[in-house]
């Protein structure tokens, strides 16, 4: 199901249009719960396109986006993430897609993420037009969540139709 799920993300137009101009996409690293992105970061960097993970920044205490290749030696990172071993920053407003985890969506972008505001505190600078795409199982999309001033919409939310 992931590896349907990140085929249907790499077919939509918005995203044919970042990687068409080399603008970098920033990802996560999935738990077993979440969509495996394996399939999405391998085309990405076939495409020579620059991926970026969540990388925590323990001297301004958030998280910021570092690069992340093949090459790349991850460490065990704030609550357990993997992340880069050193840090190549990668500016949130240079991304043009943002694939961003979370444990509920709605279809109209709203998303209860894990607690903290990380996502939404990166979100808040991305660029205008970046899109930010949930991607979610479909048992993870409801009708409605609470939502917070701090909350940052999503452009959309990927997953599979329900047979």
């Amino acid at each position: 199901m992931s590896a349907a799920i990140c085929r249907a993300v790499l077919g939509r137009a918005d995203v044919q249009a970042a990687l068409a101009a080399r603008r970098p996409f920033a990802v996560y690293l999935a738990t077993p719960e979440e969509i495996d992105l394996t399939t999405l970061v391998e085309a990405l960097w076939a495409a020579d396109v620059t991926v970026a993970i969540p990388c925590w920044d323990a001297a301004r205490k958030c998280y910021v986006l570092g690069a992340y290749d093949n090459m790349t030696t991850l460490v065990e990172g704030y609550m357990h993430i993997p992340e880069p071993a050193e840090l190549n920053e990668i500016a949130p407003v240079d991304v043009g897609v943002w694939i961003v985890p979370g444990l509920a969506f709605t279809r109209d972008g709203a998303r209860l993420g894990y607690g903290g505001g990380w996502y939404d505190r990166l979100l808040r600078a991305a660029a205008p037009d970046a899109a930010k795409l949930g991607v979610a199982y479909p048992f993870q999309i409801v009708p409605g969540l609470p939502v917070e001033l701090h909350d940052q919409d999503l452009t959309d939310v990927v997953t599979l139709a329900e047979d």
